[in-house]
């Protein structure tokens, strides 16, 4: 699985670049908005019940549950929408296109089946195919990229991002295909008792979590300009993409394997927990120097002067990202643990930093404070939630 996430990124850092020369930063202002919402709505509309594809230990159940989310998250969907009704308006006062937006819910929606599929392919251990899927998405969305440009060039980001995303689902619902079966409900509410925690706490906690994050650039947009959105986007994209390449082939592994090692072996959990941390941090030190010093300088060569302050965003950023290496690979503790009252908890504090900062720089009438303040304290957050859960671990480990 990391194989195939890693061949795929690798594919993605290289064609980025060519993709950010030829578009500009307002198309990838237009992407982030995209982005955001799609991101933000498909945490809602799944109601984060998809976790419990796999820490569910009894198969039967599991394909009742999986086959149950089909149906639970269009509904959602247009649930979420109508709740976040005010806030399309203002980006449609902005001048964002209709279109954008409708392809940004239904976005949601395929991000949503995607994860589904991945925590069902997850708990069958057939990480083959989640890693093949991961390398589909990049190729067919980098060959959008650049035949969209002629005819696109604005809006071409979103389209290729959208029909990749339709065809990885087309994908996994062929794989998954002699699961896809009537639903009965009686399961379905007897479980639901077994995930109040998880709707309680998880669910709130991963929605401020994603709408603290995905919400960043789109506030760029509403209160800055596109161009300042798409600028901060794509320096978040460059830093974090050896971060996503390592959460997402270490995460939904070490999901499987901590909810096994909680009821076997509390200390090996431990030793686990603590080797991917050092190696998610000891990687992300080394690019982010290697990024601030030789990167910048070839970035800066190789790109128009269309991407104004590339510089000074991926060094305020670089605190933030490497504080989230941290603990992003091993978020999923928080489900084996059952403390997503912490996480919920930590994730309000987040939103309560963005918000402060966004006032500030809003009313400074500079972008460069916004974006301290959310690296620096976001960064220390993350930092003592790291802490926090190898503390726990540890307690445990010894009880």
């Amino acid at each position: 699985m990391f194989k195939g996430t890693l061949i795929a990124q690798i594919i993605a850092v290289i064609s980025s670049l060519f993709i950010a020369k030829i578009y500009g930063s307002e198309a990838y202002g237009i992407l982030s908005v995209f982005i955001g919402f799609s991101s933000i709505l498909s945490v809602l509309n799944s109601l984060q019940l998809d976790n419990y594809i796999v820490t569910c230990k009894e198969e039967f159940t599991r394909n009742h549950w999986f086959n149950f989310l089909f149906i639970l998250i269009p509904v959602m969907t247009v649930i979420g929408t109508l709740v976040l009704l005010p806030f399309y308006i203002i980006f449609f006062d902005k001048g964002m296109d209709f279109n954008v937006l409708m392809l940004a819910l239904l976005s949601a929606i395929l991000l949503s089946y995607n994860k589904t599929h991945e925590f069902f392919l997850t708990s069958n251990k057939n990480f083959s195919s989640i890693s093949f899927a991961k390398i589909l998405l990049v190729l067919i969305n980098v060959f959008f990229q650049f035949a969209f440009y002629i005819k696109y060039s604005l809006y071409g980001l979103v389209y290729s991002s959208f029909i990749s995303l339709l065809i990885v689902t087309l994908y996994f619902s062929f794989k998954n295909k002699n699961y896809f079966n009537a639903i009965d409900f009686k399961i379905i509410k007897t479980n639901l008792s077994f995930n109040s925690s998880i709707m309680t706490f998880l669910l709130p906690s991963r929605f401020i979590n994603n709408l603290a994050s995905q919400s960043i650039p789109l506030f760029i947009f509403a209160f800055f300009s596109l161009k300042d959105a798409g600028v901060y986007f794509f320096s978040q994209k460059i830093l974090t993409m050896p971060l996503f390449i390592i959460s997402s082939s270490i995460s939904t592994v070490y999901f499987e394997k901590a909810s096994s090692l909680m009821n076997t072996s509390k200390k090996e959990l431990l030793k686990t927990t603590k080797k991917i941390i050092r190696f998610n941090v000891g990687t992300m030190f080394l690019f982010l120097v290697l990024m601030n010093t030789l990167g910048i300088y070839l970035l800066e060569m190789f790109l128009t002067d269309n991407w104004v302050n590339l510089r000074k965003y991926l060094l305020l950023l670089s605190f933030l990202v490497l504080s989230r290496s941290s603990f992003s690979p091993i978020s999923n503790i928080i489900v084996v643990l059952d403390k997503n009252n912490i996480s919920l908890l930590f994730n309000a504090i987040l939103l309560v930093i963005n918000c402060i900062a966004f006032y500030i720089g809003f009313i400074m009438h500079e972008l460069t404070y916004t974006i301290y303040i959310l690296s620096f304290l976001g960064g220390i957050a993350y930092l003592i939630l790291t802490l926090y859960f190898l503390k726990i671990i540890k307690k445990q480990s010894y009880s």
